[in-house]
């Protein structure tokens, strides 16, 4: 299995409740449908932040796949590369990063 951790810092300009809007409400009906995707979590960045620094990035997202390949192969379907446009709309930067997943305690 792979997961994805994206990074994602908002276009300037935007405040961060529609960064949220824009991502969770919107651009996730998209990108949740890439073929074989298994799981899918957003993660918002809150006001109150450590020494009240602007963290480099607003949000992150984690996604789950089979494979490295079958990954890849959702980003290149129609569907992918629509998440891809509609992500750019709204994000400045985007950064991903492949990862192996170390399962250590469950969350709430």
């Amino acid at each position: 299995m792979i997961k994805l951790i994206a990074f994602l810092k908002r276009k300037p300009g935007m405040t961060i409740e529609q960064f949220k809007v824009r991502w969770v409400d919107e651009h996730t009906k998209i990108s949740g449908k890439m073929p074989g995707l298994l799981g899918y979590r957003v993660n918002i960045m809150q006001a109150n932040q450590p020494d009240n620094q602007e963290p480099a990035y607003d949000g992150t997202a984690e996604l789950w796949w089979n494979s490295v390949e079958e990954m890849e192969a959702a980003f290149v379907s129609e569907i992918g590369v629509a998440a891809g446009k509609d992500a750019d709309e709204f994000c400045e930067l985007r950064y991903h990063l492949y990862t192996d997943e170390y399962y250590i305690m469950q969350g709430p």
